[in-house]
């Protein structure tokens, strides 16, 4: 597997542009809209950052081991398994000592929210779905034809901008734009 085809299958699903717009469209919807009692600035930090953390395995990762075993984040990760996230939460309700729990009450429905939201962004994957279920059964599931990969870069970059996920993703990112400029 080549180097491109790595980041290809990194940046193709809906792209961090647009997990960043929709992560911001959660914070301002959860301050102005169902009044939360938090940090404005702690808020967007953690829709923004919970929309792409499923996708920071790439960097942490490594992209030339990546290229080097043939590895596709969307299975092998366990960082894009939704099951890891939601055992992640039980856990910490578990473990976490009730002043930690208290603290940031106000910001786990909006991680879980903006972690959600990720997910069901990625399943409409122009070549990849989601492992919804893994790691216990690693079938991608997608909401679109998944159609295969072009060997090029460059033909790839064709096809996913002549692609209707191309075109809805882009209509995402101006409607987040202008929801983001309305007045609350």
């Amino acid at each position: 597997m080549e180097s491109h085809k790595v980041w290809y299958n990194y940046f193709y699903s809906m792209t961090t542009l647009t997990h960043i717009a929709v992560g911001a469209v959660i914070a301002k919807a959860a301050l102005s809209k169902h009044n939360i009692h938090a940090d404005p600035l702690i808020t967007y930090a953690v829709a923004i950052l919970f929309s792409n953390l499923p996708d920071m395995d790439i960097p942490l990762y490594g992209l030339r081991r990546a290229v080097r075993l043939n590895w596709n984040h969307r299975i092998h990760s366990f960082l894009h398994f939704p099951l890891f996230w939601v055992a992640g939460m039980i856990l910490f309700q578990f473990l976490a000592p009730a002043t930690i729990r208290q603290t940031v009450h106000p910001y786990e429905t909006i991680a879980l929210v903006s972690l959600g939201v990720h997910f069901l962004m990625d399943t409409f994957g122009l070549h990849r779905g989601i492992c919804w279920f893994g790691p216990f059964l690693k079938k991608q599931l997608s909401f679109t034809r998944l159609v295969s990969e072009p060997g090029l870069f460059r033909s790839s970059i064709a096809l996913y901008s002549r692609s209707v996920i191309f075109k809805a993703e882009m209509i995402l990112c101006v409607a987040c734009i202008f929801f983001l400029l309305m007045r609350s």
